[in-house]
């Protein structure tokens, strides 16, 4: 029967020497991960039956929404695994390969690429940042010390009570602008400062409450590349500002360490 070759990430060759990958079950479950190495770099993956496995099956197995939870929850768990262990480029979610005769052709085209990243990565940790913001409690705190807000509000009260009832509506409108600015440059401020402890980041989409579950909104998501020299000091300044910027209605949140999913990656 042929062997299918699924890649859960590639690792250095010196790394190899000086730790061990724990045993671990592949995708199917019952084949074993295992090292393959190539030249400088090693392919951490498992064999997988075609008949299971081929372009029809998979096809009809990721359309199965209960599969592809347990089957990406299962490649994200095994790549932490490998993290703990080794510096690792990490690979999408049911990367597979014909034979490990397909798979080194690839390793060959792409060996120099994947040394000099695995390179960038060492002593390197991938941390995630998501700030969430009470939408109500922070604006309440913008109308109480903004000055724009402030000095619309002393305008509107010299008018007369007709006008008045118009410029409340582009009142509540610079409510909502400034909001808007205060939350971006609160972003912006630590997004700065963690970029400078940072080799690389990267700023992502924010999510939608249907997708974070939560009453708050996403204000920030962003990912970080730091040293692990660094990592300390950066997490001490994180918990420093939650606290500071907790009664004003922020909630920041910081996860890692995690794969290197946004800084490697196959050209």
């Amino acid at each position: 029967m042929s062997k299918l070759f699924y890649l859960y990430g590639i690792i250095p060759q010196h790394e190899q020497k000086e730790s061990q990958l724990p045993s671990l079950k592949g995708l199917d479950d019952k084949h074993d991960v295992y090292l393959l190495p190539f030249g400088e770099i090693v392919a951490v993956g498992c064999n997988l039956d075609e008949q299971e496995y081929g372009e029809d099956q998979l096809h009809e197995k990721t359309n199965q929404m209960e599969w592809v939870q347990d089957k990406a929850y299962h490649h994200h768990n095994t790549l932490l695994t490998i993290r703990e262990h080794f510096t690792v480029i990490p690979m999408k979610f049911c990367t597979i390969y014909s034979s490990e005769a397909s798979l080194k052709q690839m390793l060959e085209s792409q060996h120099e690429n994947l040394v000099v990243q695995l390179s960038s990565l060492e002593n390197k940790e991938e941390w995630n940042l998501k700030i969430y913001c009470d939408s109500v409690k922070f604006k309440e705190q913008v109308e109480a010390h903004n000055f724009n807000i402030e000095a619309k509000k002393e305008e509107i009260s010299q008018m007369s009570p007709g006008r008045q009832y118009l410029e409340r509506r582009k009142l509540e409108q610079l409510i909502n602008e400034e909001v808007q600015k205060e939350q971006q440059a609160f972003c912006a401020e630590l997004h700065q400062e963690l970029e400078s402890y940072s080799q690389n980041s990267a700023v992502k989409k924010n999510w939608n409450k249907d997708v974070t579950g939560r009453t708050e909104d996403m204000c920030w998501n962003s990912a970080y590349l730091f040293s692990t020299t660094n990592v300390d000091h950066v997490l001490k300044r994180i918990t420093e500002f939650k606290s500071e910027a907790a009664e004003k209605g922020w909630e920041i949140e910081a996860t890692g360490p995690w794969p290197a999913y946004h800084f490697a990656n196959l050209s």
